[in-house]
């Protein structure tokens, strides 16, 4: 992997919240910024939280049962413990908070 190929993390937060948009979720409430994309249910508390982590060139997710680090493998963003990518997990988690379909893709 080299740093030409990785795709910025600002851009790719900012991707995934045109996506999000894209799909006008009513029950989802999106605030963008200063390296950071939190996703929450109306009134739930229990947000899920996108951050970027420039030190290791990582896209951090922190969600109410844990974190998940998502490092760039040439293809995709891959979680470094659970090797699963970051649209598939946000997809899972989003469809678990809202209690209906979400596509990312």
């Amino acid at each position: 992997m080299t740093p030409d190929t990785t795709p910025s993390i600002e851009a790719t937060l900012d991707a995934l919240e045109r996506k999000l948009d894209e799909l006008e979720l009513d029950d989802l409430d999106i605030e963008a910024g200063d390296g950071k994309l939190t996703l929450e249910k109306e009134d739930s508390g229990r947000p899920l939280i996108l951050s970027r982590q420039g030190a290791t060139n990582e896209i951090w997710l922190a969600e109410p049962r844990g974190g998940w680090h998502f490092a760039w493998d040439g293809s995709a963003w891959i979680c470094t413990k659970r090797g699963v990518e970051l649209l598939a997990a946000l997809e899972e988690l989003l469809e678990q908070a809202l209690g209906t379909k979400v596509s990312l893709r």
